[in-house]
């Protein structure tokens, strides 16, 4: 049989750049012929039949459900189609395998803008260029964690089409949501009886709607640890494996992978309703529907712009060997993986798919992101200066008041729980002081210090290697120092002052998306235990300097969800020898 082979977006130009760049979606909006044939593009792509192998409904099921064969590929492995999505989650291919799957959706976007552009009469060959130069745009969450009006609120958009003599016109929104026509049977309830997609929705009836407001809320109550969390990733984590994917293996630099952090984000874009009986989770929520949500191309074009950052700042590390956990469609649960394992259903040709040997570098797949214009690509050295300053200017955290010369401690909570022990998504919500007694108002609260979350399959009766895997771990960070920061009368942030105040006042509580509380003895795989990891900087290093972390598991011993019972590491410091880093001396 013919495959369709997956080569990305072809051709056009950036100045000072070796391919076109990805853009921001904030930056997008505000060019008026780009943005227009990227929501025309859409339109096409969600109007196309969803029996058609490239319209919005076809290449967003390879996420997920309903669980059929891609383009031909996995017919002759039936023996790992247990998962059913040929997504890879909790394993070293995470981060290769969505390049290749942004690379198809990017492929076809600008292949619609193309035909679309053809038929301007005015100003014709700007249209053209305009199209060749498209790309998949990212929201840039870390940064700019409210996306534009346009991607959350706007039922309708301006823009200019073929048929408006040049004038903007008023059209359906294709990023506010994605209609079914129809419906597919295999979906789960309530997901089953909604038209459309929905974030934080209302009801689980075919009225319900998006709750925009909640879904701004709890973005904003995330701002700050996003910010965190990516500045800690690309400064602290040095290895492939700890690096790529939400399963235990931090390295030592208390930090929560690329993996767990694209976690929250699809968690807190589908949310939950804001009332108690009609909570349900959005698709973004739940990965077996998650790809359907338009603005999942929009946080997998980011997820993939911070690969492209940290490679750059960690030229010799890429995909390491590991368990294939979870699986795929075309990749056995018990199987190891690594970097030249297929990356089904994308065919690189008619005879093979592609391999992440072949993604390392994005230019010879069409694209890049403006943090790497005017770079010199051929000079590491250079390059990881230019992305370090980018990084520290984009992503940098404000110092704390307290910081002063010298080390510095740094408090976090590390938390693993079994991914599938709900079968469904949740969430673990750390505080440090009152929790207010109404969970609708957990994350606006002010004792709310941040989250791990589970991005888990709720439709587990039909992925068998969620029930054989049931034993996958899944392991985060929540910064507190920020919430040590809203105590003033702390007198230091020594152990002597932390440990007996967090040890009073910390606490956590389990939240499933479908809004309902899970008491923490429900969850007995859940381990959170307190660390505090020595920071220094000196005048010739471009990024803090992490030493080893201590842990202090007494702060949450003897509570559900605790620190596991003592032993002989708890006396000692727990970590990797400190990390030598790299620095520049300027």
């Amino acid at each position: 049989m013919t495959v369709f082979v997956i080569t990305g977006a072809q051709g056009g130009h950036t100045q000072n750049a070796l391919a076109p760049n990805r853009r921001s979606i904030h930056d997008l909006v505000n060019d008026e012929k780009q943005f227009s044939l990227y929501i025309q593009a859409l339109v096409a792509m969600s109007n196309a039949s969803q029996t058609e192998l490239l319209s919005f409904f076809q290449i967003s099921s390879i996420h997920g459900l309903p669980y059929v064969e891609w383009n031909g590929s996995g017919s002759d492995n039936s023996a790992s189609k247990d998962w059913g999505g040929y997504c890879t989650h909790g394993s070293v291919l995470f981060p290769t395998w969505h390049r290749a799957y942004i690379m198809l959706f990017e492929q076809v976007l600008q292949n619609h803008a193309i035909d679309i552009a053809k038929q301007y009469t005015v100003d014709q060959d700007a249209w053209n260029l305009a199209a060749i130069n498209l790309r998949a745009p990212f929201w840039d969450w870390a940064n700019h964690v409210m996306p534009p009006p346009e991607v959350i609120s706007y039922a309708k958009v301006d823009v200019i089409t073929p048929a408006s003599n040049g004038q903007k016109v008023s059209v359906n929104n294709p990023l506010i949501t994605y209609s079914f026509h129809p419906i597919d049977p295999s979906f789960p309830w309530p997901a089953s009886v909604w038209p459309t997609t929905l974030r934080h929705p209302t009801a689980a009836t075919a009225e319900a709607t998006s709750d925009v407001i909640r879904l701004t809320q709890t973005l904003q109550s995330a701002a700050s640890s996003l910010r965190k969390n990516i500045y800690h990733l690309m400064t602290r984590v040095g290895t492939w494996e700890a690096f790529s994917n939400h399963t235990p293996g931090d390295g030592g630099s208390a930090t929560t992978s690329l993996e767990g952090i694209h976690d929250a984000i699809h968690l807190d874009v589908g949310g939950l309703a804001s009332t108690g009986d009609s909570a349900y989770d959005g698709h973004m929520a739940n990965p077996a529907i998650a790809g359907f949500d338009p603005i999942f191309f929009l946080h997998h074009s980011n997820i993939d712009r911070m690969l492209a950052l940290w490679a750059a700042l960690h030229p010799t590390e890429w995909v390491d060997h590991g368990p294939a956990n979870e699986g795929s469609w075309t990749i056995p649960s018990t199987s190891r993986v690594n970097e030249h394992t297929p990356l089904g259903p994308f065919w690189r040709s008619q005879q093979d798919t592609w391999r992440s040997t072949q993604l390392t570098d994005t230019s010879p797949l069409g694209y890049t992101y403006p943090e790497f214009n005017g770079v010199d690509m051929d000079n590491p050295a250079a390059l990881r200066l230019a992305i370090a300053n980018t990084v520290n200017a984009l992503y940098r955290p404000p110092a704390p008041t307290s910081a002063s010369a010298g080390t510095t401690l740094e408090w976090t909570a590390e938390v693993h729980f079994q991914k599938h022990a709900l079968q469904q998504s949740f969430s673990v919500l750390l505080f440090v002081g009152p929790v207010p007694d109404d969970p609708a108002q957990w994350r606006t609260s002010t004792s709310f210090a941040g989250a791990v979350h589970a991005f888990a399959n709720s439709t587990a009766a039909r992925c068998a290697n969620c029930r054989a895997n049931a034993d996958v771990v899944v392991e985060g960070f929540v910064h507190l120092d920020d919430a040590l920061a809203a105590h003033p009368a702390l007198a230091s942030r020594q152990p002597d002052v932390v440990v007996p105040f967090l040890r009073d006042q910390l606490s956590w509580r389990v939240y499933t998306v479908r809004g309902v509380e899970v008491p923490v003895a429900d969850l007995p795989s859940l381990q959170i235990t307190v660390e505090a990891t020595p920071v220094t900087q000196g005048p010739g290093d471009i990024f803090p300097i992490a030493g080893t972390p201590q842990r202090y598991p007494e702060v949450t011993r003897g509570r559900p969800g605790g620190s596991p019972a003592a032993a002989a590491s708890d006396e000692v410091n727990v970590g990797v020898v400190p990390r030598k880093g790299w620095c520049v001396i300027m």
